[in-house]
């Protein structure tokens, strides 16, 4: 998309091109401005950290997380701005732009998410007719669930609706954007670690999305290349997979607490990807804006696949 001399500043800073997005600046959702991240964080010492014993780790899906610390630490209005791009902001505008111009199509998604979020659901819900939503501990299910229920005490997304109606070029400022997803999100699973995504037995969706998913129950490539296999089970020929993932990342922090994630390079995730059936439409590289002992990466990739042949083919 270009833009005219005449649109005005928001515009110029909501909307480049298709896939690359720039951030608003100087806007404060919690404590810390973008202006005061770091533009090129010091590399880590990816020798010690990728080298980790991997039984001083806990497993996503086998172990529970603290959902609420999680939240507090990742997601939330007060949670430093720096990290609210990295784990909100940019999944929200890359997802939205993905729909809104029709790079991904579809009228059923089924969502794996590996936190208890609603934030790339609320980037999607316009472009989309029903979504179910799984999750390995139950810990996710009962916060999502809170919050379609209403409850007092469910996590509060004031400031991700925010950044949607800025999406949006705040069109609709009366609309309840918390509502409008509600009413799409017709089923909260959880998914047993022990039986596998194969388990489900859902009917085959147009689009489905692992959002920092696939990455954290897989212990290996090979239980990489077998998720993602079952993941493309529950994709209809034609649909899309949205993998929004870290690259070069090896676990994750909640609280004091440190969880597996698989690490994966650039190359990785082309291949696997490739050879698992599907043609990548999109994919782009988001840069590490954070440099803290809650994470390891070395930052995002964000990719839009279309399946075109079922798995069997495929291998």
């Amino acid at each position: 998309m270009n833009i005219g001399k005449k649109s005005s500043e928001n515009q110029r800073r909501r909307l480049q091109e298709v896939g690359n997005f720039i951030i608003p600046g100087q806007k404060t959702l919690g404590r810390t401005v973008l202006g005061n991240r770091a533009e090129h964080p010091p590399e880590l010492d990816t020798a010690s950290r990728h080298n980790m014993d991997s039984s001083c780790k806990k497993m996503y899906g086998v172990n529970e997380l603290d959902a609420k610390t999680k939240y507090t630490q990742y997601f939330s209005p007060y949670t430093p701005y720096a990290i609210i791009k990295e784990s909100t902001i940019n999944p929200m505008q890359v997802i939205y732009k993905a729909f809104s111009t029709g790079m991904v199509t579809g009228r059923t998604v089924i969502d794996f998410c590996k936190s208890p979020i609603i934030t790339h659901l609320l980037a999607m819900k316009d472009f989309v007719h029903e979504i179910k939503s799984l999750h390995m501990c139950n810990a996710g299910v009962k916060e999502i669930e809170k919050w379609k229920n209403k409850d007092q005490d469910a996590f509060n997304w004031s400031h991700a609706v925010g950044i949607l109606k800025e999406l949006k070029g705040n069109r609709d400022k009366s609309k309840d954007e918390e509502e409008d997803l509600r009413g799409k999100l017709k089923e909260i699973l959880e998914l047993d670690f022990n039986k596998g995504i194969d388990s489900l037995c859902l009917p085959k969706a147009d689009i489905v999305t692992s959002i920092w998913f696939l990455d954290a129950i897989s212990k290996n490539h090979d239980e990489y290349r077998g998720n993602l296999r079952q993941l493309s089970n529950l994709i209809k020929c034609g649909g899309y997979v949205l993998i929004y993932a870290c690259i070069n990342c090896s676990y994750f922090k909640v609280g004091d607490i440190k969880y597996h994630v698989l690490s994966s390079d650039e190359s990785f995730f082309r291949k696997v990807i490739s050879e698992g059936g599907f043609d990548i439409k999109h994919f782009q590289k988001l840069d590490r804006l954070i440099t803290c002992d809650s994470l390891d990466h070395d930052g995002m990739v964000f990719i839009i696949a279309q399946k075109v042949k079922e798995p069997q083919e495929a291998s």
